[in-house]
């Protein structure tokens, strides 16, 4: 699972993208892996419960389920792009997970994950929420984020805190508004407040517009949709079109 050849230094910060709605996960992992500029691939996770699925970046083929390291912010940064086939295997492999983590190579500190709220509709404005384990309260709010009061948390994200809410891992999910197609924007807004409290500088700017783009094309459909509908509601002028033919 691990690069032995790579030292972790001890209280890392382990941050998990998952595969879920608005697929923010895998968008905040992978603007991480691609910025950070002394990051390197460390390991994999590998599942009989993965589906059979690989992925390759340029022409690269890539573990659907990669870990890095940044020894300069500490941070390690693990990315799944696909989902598991039987949702039980998350139980499995949150153990997994959070066993390596705090096993004596990596001795991590916290671990943090994302989950997106789902939205009907165009979102104009994307806060983030978080929550978390009791004593990282009053240091999260120190970022500008509002906390959830109440909710539930659903899929691999879940299993993850819930394991380390028996161990000796901090854990703590952000959140924002996404829709059920990718929400790169919502992912910026998440990006933004990992900048401020791991002192990342991760650019956004390309998200952002990518976001206005799907925004752009999701309203021209709506358009499209609205003026088909309205045709098909407007009465018929039948035999109009036609010239009369007298015998």
């Amino acid at each position: 699972m691990t690069d032995l050849t790579t030292e972790i230094k001890p209280g890392a910060t382990f941050i998990l993208g998952f595969a879920g709605i608005g697929l923010i996960g895998p968008i905040i992992s992978n603007s991480l892996i691609e910025q950070i500029s002394d990051i390197k691939e460390i390991g994999f996770v590998t599942s009989e419960y993965l589906p059979p699925i690989s992925v390759f970046y340029q022409g690269v083929l890539k573990h659907p389920f990669r870990l890095y390291y940044s020894p300069q912010h500490d941070l390690i940064v693990g990315i799944c792009e696909v989902p598991f086939q039987v949702t039980t295997a998350y139980n499995d492999l949150s153990k997994t997970i959070c066993n390596w983590a705090l096993n004596d190579d990596v001795k991590a500190k916290e671990i943090v994950i994302f989950q997106g709220i789902p939205h009907r509709g165009v979102i104009d404005d994307y806060p983030v929420y978080y929550a978390a384990e009791s004593e990282m309260m009053e240091r999260l709010g120190g970022f500008g984020m509002e906390k959830i009061d109440r909710g539930i948390i659903v899929g691999p994200e879940a299993t993850v805190l819930n394991e380390a809410l028996t161990n000796k891992l901090n854990a703590y999910a952000l959140f924002t508004p996404v829709l059920e197609i990718p929400t790169p924007e919502g992912a910026a807004a998440i990006i933004e407040v990992l900048n401020q409290i791991y002192n990342l500088s991760i650019e956004t700017s390309k998200l952002i517009e990518e976001g206005k783009e799907i925004k752009a094309k999701m309203l021209e459909l709506a358009e499209k949709a609205q003026q088909y509908q309205q045709q098909q509601q407007l009465p018929q002028k039948s035999g109009q079109e036609y010239t009369r033919y007298f015998q």
